[in-house]
């Protein structure tokens, strides 16, 4: 732990740095050598050093200065020590991360391959937590969870371990600057502009139960993220190039929360067209959820009992047995009391139909494919991207860009030969050209044709029917905007390309 074997006046030198950068002196704590901010954030001389530093006050929960590295792809937690309830919410807490695609996976000890190891120790006869901010582009190496939590849930110990594991990925409390919203009691622990950034698409307010990063717990806590805390995980650290999941319903429609709603509580679930929007985008977890990019769960109203047009909509994650389906392999999607993910019949699967509950009975309205789209990386590292500028178009131009993870780059490649973009057109070469070398790859309507066929060969490369390769112009040296077309297969490097779906 920090301080141990630190200079006697270290802890006075971490205590000067938060000064300096903008905390109030009533929210720093040194108890045992070790300096704490906000009761339960424990900073190390290095990460007192970095908050220093003027931060990126672009971005608009909050988090530290100081992040993790984007380079780790695994970060570990050493349990050893936990057992009982303890273990069972620290595995719980891990999969909290881990379900979500982030920049690194999350994992408990042993296992390998971790970059990054933070140990997890109990704490006799506290009741809470406490960890420390990153520093150097790595987590903070543990955290400390109080053996007095024994005596509460272990959800509420779930939520503690979550909590404190967000310290270490550099999150502030929601409430840092009013304690007293979730704890009753307490002021400001620092300046905004200098420690204390706010994540971009985060509400400005915090509430009482609002967010996991509450500084102060309750005995009712379920241990899950809320929507804002997914939202500031994947602003922060969401995996470029993350597998997007559409759900495809009748008429080839896609499960569409009603964007008019902007993803509240009581958003419509409908059927649209399939258009690549996060509205579109699912996870299928294994608690049984079905949860939005804003981590809202698919549920059917509660108000209803399970009967037969029962709503379906967004809602907070609750664990309810409203909340939990089972994809079957006859296509339907069930809820607990067996019914039916159902599109309304009486619409003809026009845009705007509605999603309920229905008694199971065969027809292709309740049958659905989730379906997963990932990028298609080339010379470079840069990602075959449809040009935003035309809005995914007929003859939309396809060329490398930078990967961002924006819709305009995930694509899925299908038992037919096709690759198909998240709007449903198909990769294209122009039929203009025969297939010569130098002929334009496109966007198009899916038509069936051999020149929107494709092979993914053992080789890297990705063959026409007609055995030319899909080739990165190498006159472009693969900066942005470099032109994809047909060559000759001649096994350059322009012409490898990685499928990460």
């Amino acid at each position: 732990m920090f301080g141990c074997a630190g200079q006697p006046d270290e802890p006075q030198q971490i205590v000067d740095n938060l000064l300096k950068a903008g905390f109030l002196a009533d929210d720093i704590m040194v108890v045992g050598g070790k300096v704490y901010v906000g009761r339960d954030a424990e900073v190390s001389l290095a990460a007192s050093r970095e908050m220093l530093g003027s931060g990126d006050t672009s971005e608009e929960q909050y988090r530290t200065n100081n992040l993790v590295s984007t380079s780790l792809s695994k970060i570990c937690i050493n349990g050893s020590t936990f057992t009982g309830a303890f273990s069972t919410a620290l595995d719980l807490a891990i999969q909290n991360y881990d379900e979500l695609p982030l920049t690194f996976a999350m994992a408990r000890t042993p296992s390998t391959g971790c970059s990054f190891t933070i140990n997890a120790v109990i704490q006799p006869g506290v009741v809470g937590g406490s960890a420390g901010f990153p520093s150097g582009g790595l987590p903070y190496h543990t955290i400390n969870i109080g053996g007095g939590l024994s005596s509460y849930s272990v959800d509420v110990i779930e939520h503690v371990i979550t909590h404190e594991i967000g310290h270490t990925l550099g999150f502030r409390h929601s409430d840092y600057y009013n304690r007293s919203i979730s704890c009753g009691t307490g002021g400001n622990e620092g300046g905004a502009d200098v420690g204390a950034i706010l994540i971009s698409g985060t509400p400005t307010t915090a509430t009482v139960g609002g967010s996991l990063m509450n500084s102060c717990f309750r005995n009712v806590e379920t241990g899950e993220f809320t929507s804002g805390d997914i939202t500031a995980l994947t602003v922060l650290y969401k995996q470029k190039g993350a597998a997007k999941r559409v759900i495809r319903g009748f008429f080839g429609k896609c499960l569409d929360a009603d964007a008019t709603s902007s993803g509240t509580n009581g958003t419509r679930i409908q059927l649209w067209d399939c258009n690549g929007w996060d509205n579109q985008n699912w996870q299928l977890l294994a608690d049984g959820t079905i949860r939005s990019v804003g981590g809202k769960c698919l549920d059917a109203d509660a108000n209803n009992s399970g009967a037969n047009g029962t709503r379906v909509q967004l809602w907070d994650c609750n664990g309810w047995d409203n909340q939990k389906w089972q994809l079957l392999a006859d296509g339907t999607i069930r809820s607990v009391g067996g019914k039916c993910l159902d599109a309304d019949a009486n619409s003809s699967g026009a845009n705007g139909t509605s999603v309920q509950l229905w008694d199971c009975i065969g027809w292709e309205n309740q049958k659905w494919r989730p379906l997963t789209y990932g990028t298609i990386r080339g010379v470079g590292g840069k990602c075959l991207d449809a040009d935003a500028t035309s809005s995914g178009a007929n003859g939309t131009r396809v060329q490398l860009w930078d990967c961002n993870g924006w819709d305009n780059q995930n694509w899925q490649l299908l038992a037919d030969g096709t690759i198909r973009s998240v709007g449903g057109k198909c990769l294209d070469a122009d039929a203009n050209n025969s297939g010569a070398n130098g002929t334009r790859v496109q966007l198009w309507d899916c038509n069936g044709w051999d020149n929107q066929k494709w092979q993914l060969l053992a080789d890297g490369t990705l063959r026409s029917v007609g055995g030319k390769c899909l080739d990165a112009d190498a006159n472009s040296s693969g900066a942005n905007g470099t032109s994809v077309q047909l060559w000759d297969c001649i096994g350059w490097e322009n012409q490898k390309w990685v499928v990460d779906n």
